[in-house]
């Protein structure tokens, strides 16, 4: 279980970096002019920071014991 736990935190560390790195977004807005808005829901955020605390939590777990 602790190799798949530590597969766990590599992978979710991972999705997350390409998503901020990739710039990806989850809406649009149309600008009015042709060009369209990309942004991220405050729904995706949370989806982002709840990943990365659970991550951060679960290493900090598995390095006590």
């Amino acid at each position: 279980m602790h190799d798949q736990a530590w597969g766990l935190i590599r992978a979710t560390r991972a999705l997350i970096a390409y998503i901020e790195e990739n710039q990806v977004f989850d809406k649009l807005a149309d600008c009015g002019c042709g060009l369209y808005d990309q942004y991220r829901s405050d729904r995706f955020d949370e989806a982002i920071n709840h990943a990365r605390v659970a991550a951060q939590t679960l290493e900090e777990e598995l390095d006590r014991g």
